[in-house]
């Protein structure tokens, strides 16, 4: 923003403010990016908020690129709701936290939320005051103890993402929704049999699949009573002989037996290995899974370990009602192209599917998109 604009927003800032001095405030919200240089503003209004006894508080200074100096962060200043304050919902941008050992205050608050924060001091100094916390958000926050291990019985909804977290060891027996963004981790969720929906985002690019065919079942998360969303890295690469590559996803239908639908958004990088239409007659199925009624696979291009891989589900799904094969590859971080090479390569991985497919005897149960 202008310089301008900048004072702008700060003097509008201070008359609101000055017209309400004597007023009671249910919610304190600023959204605008400033800087530690604006702390001498910035401290006023805070202490505002608290004297007006507001229980929601916004303070949301995050800047508008995202390679802006972080030693320019504004110091939350926590030491001003110390003691009796009714702030139930907290949500913090671009600001620098120092947690003493010993913090007081907080255990009405039900919601937190803090994105690109810098937190000196261990997290759960603050978290082990909040008894009622029902919603906890973490995104992009740079952490001085990189563990969070806490007891947080009402909390219904976690989000971590980006945080280099090293360690989540949960006891939320209330926990319903989970989101997590990180490299592979031990996990650990205790007691979180409410669990519905949960979203995990692997950021590494070494092969995943181990971790969550072992580690995350055994952290808790086949508990997950509705929706298990999982991106991460799978390492596929074989010669024409192996198949034993892409083919190693059906390890992730047996972790969950009672499977009704089943997405799979693929991106292959590397080069294609295709194979002749009769030696996938060959392969056989190890599980049923009788639950299964519908699969949806997008970035289909017809390669040997894709056969396999849907052959390998319509032979153990006796109640399949249908196999959709999207050749558009789904996944957000692939190559662009431009429309006609894109239409040119729709065209090719089309036609490879019907060769492949629609003449399989499995075809009624196939939709080609």
């Amino acid at each position: 923003q202008t310089t301008t604009q900048h004072t702008t927003f700060i003097s509008r800032v201070n008359n609101i403010l000055w017209q309400l001095r004597s007023s009671s405030l249910e919610n304190f919200i600023v959204k605008f990016p400033l800087l530690g240089r604006d702390a001498h503003h910035i401290d006023r209004w805070v202490s505002f908020s608290a004297a007006s006894r507001a229980r929601q508080i916004v303070l949301y200074l995050c800047p508008e690129e995202e390679d802006t100096d972080m030693n320019d962060m504004y110091s939350f200043p926590l030491h001003i709701f110390s003691g009796d304050n009714c702030v139930s919902s907290l949500s913090l941008g671009f600001v620098s936290l120092t947690l003493p050992p010993h913090l007081s205050g907080f255990t009405n608050l039900k919601k937190l939320g803090l994105h690109m924060v810098s937190i000196r001091g261990d997290l759960q100094c603050l978290l082990s005051q909040c008894d009622v916390m029902e919603w906890l958000s973490l995104t992009k926050c740079s952490l001085q103890h990189r563990s969070i291990c806490q007891k947080l019985h009402q909390l219904r909804y976690l989000c971590v993402r980006k945080c280099r977290l090293q360690k989540l060891d949960l006891q939320a027996p209330n926990l319903t929704e989970l989101e997590l963004a990180n490299y592979p981790i031990p996990i650990v969720l205790g007691e979180c049999l409410n669990l519905s929906v949960a979203t995990i985002e692997l950021v590494s690019f070494s092969d995943c699949l181990s971790y969550v065919t072992t580690e995350l079942p055994a952290g808790g998360l086949y508990h997950v009573q509705d929706r298990l969303s999982i991106n991460m890295t799978v390492r596929t690469e074989g010669s024409s002989d192996n198949g034993s590559g892409i083919l190693r996803l059906a390890s992730l239908l047996e972790m969950a037996p009672c499977l009704e639908e089943l997405e799979l958004n693929m991106y292959c990088p590397s080069a294609p290995i295709y194979t002749k239409r009769g030696q996938l007659d060959k392969l056989s199925s190890v599980c049923v899974h009788k639950h299964l009624r519908t699969v949806r696979m997008t970035g289909f291009d017809s390669t040997r370990g894709q056969l396999e891989l849907a052959f390998q589900i319509l032979r153990s799904a006796p109640n399949l009602d249908r196999l959709i094969v999207d050749p558009m590859v789904r996944v957000a971080w692939s190559p662009r192209l431009d429309w006609s090479e894109q239409a040119d390569l729709m065209l090719v991985r089309r036609m490879m599917a019907e060769n492949r497919l629609l003449r399989s005897e499995y075809r009624h149960m196939i939709t080609l998109l």
